[in-house]
């Protein structure tokens, strides 16, 4: 007997050397629970202080699988546990495993025909089917029965498994992860799945309708608290991007180091044996001769994402549309699109790519974009698959005769990103970032159990140069072109404004200019009659009044400022102010000394205002100088235009007070108009009751009903 001592020493030694060929699970580490304090993207409800971390699968570095080569994922099923190697579902519940009955076979004498040997088991098909599972062997395991796997009863993928329950762990060998116990076990022996598959679907299993639902591995590991939430982000990798890439599988959030982030959020359809559905807006095709070939020939193409199976099962009229575009030929005893050396050779000179336009089943308002080069279909299959009897390059689509058997398998997720959260009833699908070294970073989607989502998690990457600076440049521009759209605005509306004053300025113009015609016409029709000179003393100007038309100021033209020295009024249609003569009674002022007399004063007056002398003395005041004349208002007749202007181009205000009627003080040459000459009396008497003002040769006789104004009795 060894000591207990020494056996786990020996046992330890023996385990070092044979566990990386035999795969057993001697040095696996215990797991470790793992939680967050903080999520991204999450506030923790009251009274939680913790979630737990999201789980990464390791993957395997092995390819498998007779429907092309994929990357595994690692199981350790039972008790003692044995490595199993699967790959991913995301329409299953349960996790399948293959039996080691489907290993072993009789051996057929070929010269007798008698069976020569019973249960042989063939060591190569343990290892292409991802090792084995012997139920007979586990502590924990509880049998149930043989079931219909229903899973791809859709796809003609039928057969019956033996369903029990066990330990399934998470996992490498030394890379122990989280296990669940008595969870559902599904054992296969068929051919039509060739691995077995960890089931990422929460929906429980119904064994029988007397019995309760059974759940899910996924919801056991929520459950009991070993991931944050019913949710998963899965992509299968690819080895055609210059080296190879592995898959990547997160339980309870996803890794935001695989993708390329969008704002697509699709939503769960109600059917949740095919829920996780997209609508295909757009397919086209590009080779190296050829752009945009249409691939999508009907406007109804819905398709269901599930990597239970490889291929594409695409309708048969976008099938025929591949066969039109890569001279594919369809195998009827095989179901497949097999491609021979001649045409592999075709389709690399050709380089074709395929681009899938997505959007929501029921809305296409946001789409997103995956494309697949060549290389993504470039896959080998191997016997027994459909039959074959040797390895064979095919292309991977297969024709679906309805819309219940349209799917996208692992062909597309070598190149999109799956996120699906089941509790809130949403996914998402991205491209892959093939930027190679980067380090992963596992994002927690938090249940609404434990957290409320304040914004979406996914953080669209900063824009890079390139675009900052064609986004400035190109708002630049649009900025230039608006304000020059409203800078053109404003001056055709001003210029219109413009065109305007100056239509109606000149109808008034026209219009006045015809009154002035007909008055011109009427006061020549009326003649001039002289008034007896026995009424001049008894005659009195009435109080001169300005005419009741206002002057109009052009706004056009040279500045009229400029060269009139008089003000401009600019207030229009408004009522003219009457001047009124200076005083009556002038100052008295002494002569020699004395006071003059009332009389004195108004000889005065009259020699003031008047221009004459009652007494008959000469206009001539004592000191030798020009009697004071009378400040009389302008009439418009006496305005004359500047040459080559419109009348309404006069500035001259008709308000203005002016100065001496003969025009002393007053340029000839800078003025707008001109005072009439002075006219001496006829008969040079200067008592004549008639003062008679020139005529203007724009205008007819004058008015000669002005009076002097007397103080004598």
């Amino acid at each position: 007997m060894i000591p207990s001592q020494g056996r786990c020493v020996l046992l330890s030694s023996i385990c070092a050397l044979v566990a990386p060929t035999l795969l057993l699970p001697c040095l696996a580490a215990e797991y470790v629970q793992q939680n967050l304090t903080d999520s991204p993207g999450f506030k923790l409800l009251s009274g939680i202080s913790s979630v737990p971390a999201p789980i990464r699968v390791a993957p395997d570095q092995d390819w498998m699988g007779t429907d092309g080569a994929w990357n595994t994922f690692s199981l350790l099923v039972g008790d003692p546990p044995e490595n199993v190697r699967v790959l991913v579902s995301t329409a299953s519940q349960q996790t399948w495993v293959i039996n080691r009955q489907a290993c072993v076979s009789n051996i057929t004498d070929p010269k007798t025909g008698q069976i020569a040997q019973l249960n042989a088991f063939n060591s190569d098909c343990e290892t292409s089917r991802g090792f084995l599972y012997n139920n007979t062997d586990s502590k924990t395991w509880r049998r149930k029965g043989y079931y219909q796997l229903w899973l791809e009863k859709n796809l003609g993928l039928v057969g019956n498994g033996l369903y029990g329950f066990d330990s399934v762990g998470l996992g490498l060998l030394g890379e122990q992860g989280p296990s669940v116990q008595n969870t559902t076990i599904g054992t296969l022996v068929t051919a039509n799945f060739w691995l077995g598959h960890i089931g990422l679907h929460p929906k429980p299993t119904n064994f029988s309708a007397f019995e309760n639902p059974i759940p899910s591995y996924l919801s056991d590991l929520f459950t009991q608290k070993k991931i944050p939430s019913l949710s998963f982000g899965y992509t299968a990798g690819a080895q055609y991007h210059g080296q190879t890439v592995l898959g990547s599988l997160t339980l309870g959030g996803y890794d935001a180091s695989r993708f390329i982030p969008n704002d697509l959020t699709f939503i769960l359809a109600p059917d949740n044996e095919r829920d996780l559905v997209v609508g295909v807006v757009g397919l086209t095709a590009s080779t190296t001769t050829t752009q945009n070939i249409n691939l999508l020939k009907r406007d109804d193409v819905t398709m269901f994402i599930d990597s239970t199976v490889a291929e594409l099962w695409l309708p048969v009229e976008i099938c025929k549309a591949f066969e039109e575009a890569f001279g594919l030929k369809h195998d009827a005893a095989t179901d497949l699109y097999l491609v021979d050396d001649a045409l592999h050779q075709n389709l690399m000179t050709q380089n074709p790519s395929v681009t899938f336009t997505l959007g929501q089943k029921y809305s296409t308002a946001t789409t997103l974009q995956i494309t697949l080069s060549y290389a993504a279909f470039d896959l080998q299959a191997s016997p027994p698959y459909r039959g074959l009897q040797e390895k064979t390059k095919y292309f991977p689509i297969r024709r679906g005769n309805d819309s219940s058997q349209w799917v996208l398998g692992r062909t597309f997720l070598q190149e999109a990103y799956l996120t699906v959260d089941w509790e809130r009833q949403n996914f998402s699908l991205s491209a892959i970032d093939w930027t190679f070294g980067k380090q992963s970073d596992l994002v927690p989607i938090v249940s609404p159990q434990y957290a409320v989502q304040h914004y979406r998690s996914p953080k669209k990457p900063g824009l890079s140069t390139t675009p900052i600076i064609g986004i400035a440049v190109g708002g630049g521009f649009t900025f230039a072109l608006i304000m020059c759209a409203i800078g053109w605005w404003f001056w055709r509306r001003r210029h219109k404004r413009k065109l305007e004053v100056i239509k109606a300025k000149y109808e008034a113009d026209v219009a006045a200019a015809a009154a002035k015609k007909d008055s011109s016409e009427r006061s020549a029709k009326t003649p001039t009659s002289p008034v007896h000179d026995s009424e001049e003393a008894t005659r009195v100007f009435p109080k001169a009044e300005l005419p009741s038309h206002s002057a109009t100021h052009h706004e056009l033209g040279t500045d009229l400022k400029e060269k009139n020295p008089i003000a401009i009024s600019e207030a229009d249609n408004t009522e003219r102010p009457i001047y009124e003569m200076p005083g009556d009674m002038p100052e008295r002022q002494e002569a020699g000394g004395r006071q003059l007399s009332e009389k004195e004063t108004m000889v005065v007056r009259e020699r003031m205002y008047n221009g004459i002398d009652p007494n008959g003395s000469p206009l001539v005041s004592p000191l030798g100088e020009e009697p004071p004349r009378r400040l009389v208002p302008i009439s418009p007749s006496e305005v004359t235009t500047l040459s080559g202007r419109h009348p309404s181009s006069n500035n001259v205000s008709p308000v203005t007070p002016r100065t001496p009627r003969d025009g002393a003080h007053l340029e000839t040459t800078d003025t707008f108009f001109q005072l009439p000459p002075y006219r001496p009396p006829r008969d040079g008497r200067l008592n004549e009751d008639i003062l008679l003002s020139p005529i203007s040769p724009l205008e007819g006789p004058t008015d000669t009903s002005r009076r002097r104004f007397s103080y004598e009795s």
